[in-house]
């Protein structure tokens, strides 16, 4: 028999534009973004946790139905252990068993895990639906409200498991941020001043100076207005400008991963024990301490950042009872790896990244090396 061969041609521009609102109380916003188009006609399901349900999910089902919206709140329990896919699987035996189908809208209405969570159902329920996402957490600002990445965790690697599925809009409430612990707040600090590092030293000047000057709170540096503005809004500026010039990661977005390589991996390490942010912040720093070796950065910089991030009150060691074995079981898994290759993204000093002959943003260390270096690390190299 002949073999045949033919194209079926698909070529397409889609337009996946989308506003970012940031301001306080913003249920009755999150309604009339929820009327605008297409989605006007659509049933709501709301998905929150069990923290952010008792804060600010009434709140939300009530302004939807003044508007004569059909809204369901859908909970589940609070925590990055419950980003899994058998957590997705049970929010989508949630929506099937009260009827929703593919006239249906996703509001996710929360932080990071809320928003990854909720939009990797929205993305393959239905074989997709919109999403709108109303932050309520400056780690969700800062990380998973915009760029359309959205996933759960598995034992081996956080966010492993999950597709590209952007939002119709995202808001950020600063009022939710006023409810959040001092621990909730330096999980987004973490990821804050990393978008600082790699973008903008105007934004690490003045995190240097609300923390080390002044040093602030960081429950007061939520509360202040103008502070509060500039971190959500260069949070997601910063991370808007990465997203369109490289949407599904190939290369630049790639700089979004700063201190993510240690980081992730030492998160799954834990069993997931220790917050996204501080062990970025932890990756954050150590990886800068690899730029000073490589001459990518002054001793200096890496000194200014170590100030910060302890100012803020996060962690920049690795903990003690991690071994460096447990760290490179899990990196062997970051999605950054190629080829069966770790690479890692570096700063060049403060607001800028490295780019590397071959015009990547991310260079490819040999396992050994990576071994060396962490063992040289504190508690590590006192071990």
């Amino acid at each position: 028999m002949k073999t045949t061969e033919f194209t079926i041609e698909l070529v397409r521009k889609v337009d996946e534009s989308y506003p970012v609102v940031i301001g306080r109380d913003l249920a009755e916003a999150a309604v009339e973004m929820a009327s605008r188009g297409d989605l006007a006609e659509r049933r709501v399901a709301i998905i929150t946790d069990s923290n952010v349900v008792d804060l600010y999910g009434t709140r939300l089902e009530t302004a939807f139905a003044a508007a004569g919206r059909d809204a369901q709140t859908f909970v589940f329990p609070a925590g990055e252990t419950s980003k899994t896919r058998a957590m997705k699987e049970c929010l989508e035996d949630e929506l099937i068993a009260a009827g929703y189908g593919r006239d249906s809208l996703v509001v996710a209405l929360g932080g990071g895990v809320v928003t990854d969570l909720a939009g990797f159902v929205a993305a393959t329920y239905a074989r997709g639906l919109p999403y709108i996402s109303l932050s309520t957490t400056l780690v969700g600002a800062a990380d998973a409200s915009v760029g359309g990445k959205t996933a759960v965790d598995v034992p081996a690697a956080t966010n492993l498991i999950g597709a590209f599925h952007q939002p119709r809009a995202v808001l950020i409430d600063l009022d939710r941020w006023q409810t959040l612990t001092d621990d909730q707040i330096r999980d987004g600090l973490g990821e804050t001043v990393k978008q600082a590092c790699i973008a903008d030293t105007e934004f690490f000047a003045a995190l240097e100076e609300a923390f080390v000057a002044r040093r602030l709170a960081v429950a007061e540096f939520v509360r202040d207005d103008a502070l509060a503005e500039l971190a959500a809004r260069r949070n997601c500026q910063i991370k808007r400008d990465f997203v369109m010039s490289d949407v599904h990661e190939g290369n630049r977005r790639m700089g979004l991963n700063l201190g993510h390589t240690i980081g992730r991996a030492l998160e799954a390490a834990l069993g997931y024990t220790m917050t996204h942010g501080a062990c970025i912040a932890i990756g954050l720093n150590l990886q800068a301490r690899w730029s000073v070796e490589f001459g990518y950065m002054g001793a200096g910089e890496q000194e200014r950042l170590e100030r910060l991030l302890l100012a803020a009150g996060l962690p920049t060691e690795i903990p003690a009872g991690i071994e460096v074995e447990d760290i490179m079981a899990a990196m062997g898994h970051d999605k950054k790896a190629k080829g069966g290759e770790i690479r890692f993204v570096f700063q060049k000093g403060i607001g800028d990244l490295m780019v590397f002959d071959d015009g990547r943003f991310a260079r490819p260390i040999g396992r050994e090396e990576i071994r060396a270096f962490l063992g040289r690390q504190k508690g590590f190299a006192e071990s």
